[in-house]
């Protein structure tokens, strides 16, 4: 509600940085962009995984890797910038309609339908899969999931997979799709909240939207999907609550969607809280009228954040302490302190790749936050976004993923997003007060833009990916020997099920070297019974055996392997030890018929 009662508040000019501060901001803002387009271009060069972040360049086909690179660079020149404008200002005006948000929300679930992933390499991306595609068991394979991930991420797509309509892949590209949408809406409003127009708008929501964040939408069934989204709407409803005085009722929605989803929730809950304080008292800006929320719309938001953190909480605490210390405190925590293991090693560069990945103009935020100053009238909106990202940012060294930063990056994507829109703000603000500069905006959107479109890129072409993954393991730094086993195991995986049995055996042979599971031993010796190398396979079956002498599928190669070598002996009593485990197993029969009597 706006005025004493009903009455709109007068239009007034948007407060702005002061001219000097902005051109100072501006010039940071064009130097960061120009430093990381230099990086990109040198690492591509490069053979090392230092800077994963950066490099992905290397892992591109050639129309891929340069044709973005060298739109985001020249856009950088004033000159080929200021020609892009005109450009740039239809669409970001274009934003302001209704009609350019469903645009701009349709070709967002194009876009990601169009780039599926096909490494499926991040985090859980295959457990989750299978479990879909199995119907398997969520609260066994990942009892740490509350309830919206395992109705959107299993319950929904199970659903679907049993009426025929899409297979478990498909279920998870189509919600990615549709939130997908959702979030270049929530960037256009975030755009939109901070009147921004023109060229400026579009960058403004270009920084929101693209990231490697947008990777999490092409597939992946995890709850760090709508994470993303959650942080984004935060924003946007914060900013609408400081701004317009509405908005308490979707925030307070926001929160409590993302207590029942993710216990990282918890990291929304002060900016929530600050939305909530800030909401509570009338505001009135030089010039213009009293803002204030109506009391029973306060009250009935924050009735719904107490009420969710009350159901919520408990469960999300238990969680914590149960499944959570081997994120937080493993070994290496207790052997070296919290503050030594967090930036001990490679992690250090490897939390600069994250950031870098995640989202593209984050590095921008110190300096051009430094150099614009103090804007008269917006200190509780950086001081907002900014308590969103905080929590997120200052979990990120303290986190120890179970497979690594490179691979478990998801568990990182609300940072990111956090993040991306503290660097819009900063973006739009810079860019209000320097109209001098206002084509940097063309840069701006370009160099995001094109930093997702790479990402989305990679993880949808399966040849490259995989060279990838395994350069993180070939080239320096070297990883550690939990990396090296799970990423060694997930290309045996990803291999075996592509049917590259060379592939696969290679790969199964390097994780257990370190981890040396009766799993991985089977399944290499299932690859290497695939590609035909028998008298292989024969040691690893009798190693699987030996530690479980239960195992049906051990002595069912075994029995393949003795077969395929003409080691009858063997042969039978293998097989009949799969008909003791496994009465009328057909394989097992059908070898004994073939062998004869004794």
């Amino acid at each position: 509600m706006r005025g004493r009662g009903r009455g709109a508040a007068p239009a007034r000019a948007t407060p702005a940085a002061a001219p000097e501060a902005a051109a100072r901001a501006a010039s940071a803002l064009w130097w960061v962009l120009a430093i990381s387009a230099v990086a990109r271009l040198a690492l591509a060069f490069v053979p090392s995984m230092w800077l994963w972040g950066l490099n992905v360049q290397r892992f591109l086909a050639t129309a891929a890797a340069w044709a973005p690179w060298a739109a985001a660079a020249l856009a950088l020149h004033p000159a080929v910038a200021r020609a892009l404008l005109p450009a740039l200002a239809r669409a970001g005006n274009a934003l302001a309609r209704p009609r350019g948000v469903v645009v701009a929300a349709l070709l967002a679930a194009i876009l990601v339908l169009a780039l599926p992933d096909r490494v499926r390499f991040v985090g859980d991306f295959l457990l989750r899969q299978g479990t879909v595609e199995q119907a398997g068991r969520p609260a066994v394979l990942f009892p740490q999931a509350l309830p919206l991930d395992v109705l959107l991420h299993y319950t929904l797509p199970r659903t679907l997979v049993d009426m025929h309509l899409l297979a478990a892949n498909g279920a998870a590209r189509a919600l990615g799709a549709l939130e997908a949408a959702l979030l270049a809406a929530l960037a256009v409003a975030f755009a939109r909240g901070l009147a921004m127009r023109d060229a400026a708008a579009l960058a403004t929501a270009a920084v929101v939207f693209f990231g490697g964040t947008l990777t999490m939408f092409t597939g992946l069934g995890k709850a760090f999907t709508e994470m993303v989204l959650l942080v984004a709407a935060l924003g946007v409803f914060g900013l609408r609550v400081l701004r317009e005085r509405r908005g308490l009722l979707p925030l307070a929605a926001t929160l409590a969607a993302g207590l029942a989803l993710h216990r990282s929730a918890l990291g929304l809950v002060p900016a929530a809280a600050l939305a909530f304080a800030w909401g509570a008292r009338p505001h009135a800006a030089e010039g213009e009228a009293v803002l204030r929320h109506p009391k029973a719309e306060w009250l009935t938001a924050v009735s719904i954040a107490v009420l969710a953190l009350a159901v919520m909480l408990p469960r999300i605490v238990a969680t914590i302490l149960r499944w959570d210390p081997i994120h937080l405190t493993p070994p290496e925590v207790r052997e070296q302190g919290v503050v030594r293991a967090a930036f001990a090693g490679t992690r250090p560069a490897d939390l600069l790749s994250l950031v870098t990945a995640l989202s593209p103009l984050a590095l921008a935020i110190p300096p051009v936050a430094i150099l614009l100053g103090r804007i008269p009238g917006r200190g509780r909106e950086l001081a907002l976004l900014s308590a969103l990202a905080v929590p997120f940012v200052l979990s990120m060294p303290l986190l120890h993923p179970a497979q690594g930063l490179f691979r478990d990056w998801d568990d990182f994507a609300g940072a990111g997003e956090a993040l991306s829109l503290v660097a819009a703000w900063l973006v739009a603000e810079t860019l209000r007060a320097a109209p001098g500069r206002a084509w940097l905006a063309s840069g701006v959107t370009l160099a995001a833009t094109t930093a997702a479109l790479q990402w989305l890129a990679h993880f949808t072409d399966i040849e490259r990916g995989l060279t990838r993954v395994e350069a993180f393991m070939s080239e320096p730094p070297r990883r550690t020997d939990v990396e090296r086993g799970k990423t060694w195991d997930y290309l045996g995986i990803r291999n075996f099920r592509l049917e590259r049995w060379d592939a696969a055996a290679r790969a199964f042979a390097r994780a257990a070297e370190t981890s040396p599971s009766p799993r991985i031993l089977l399944e290499w010796g299932t690859a290497e019974l695939r590609r035909g190398d028998f008298r292989a396979a024969q040691p690893l079956f009798r190693r699987v055996i030996a530690a479980n002498p239960k195992d049906v599928h051990a002595w069912s190669g075994l029995a393949a392997a003795a077969m395929a070598l003409d080691q009858r002996d063997e042969a039978r009593r293998a097989a009949e030890e799969v008909l003791r485990l496994s009465p009328g197993d057909a394989f097992a029969r059908r070898t004994l018929e073939r062998l004869g009597a004794p």
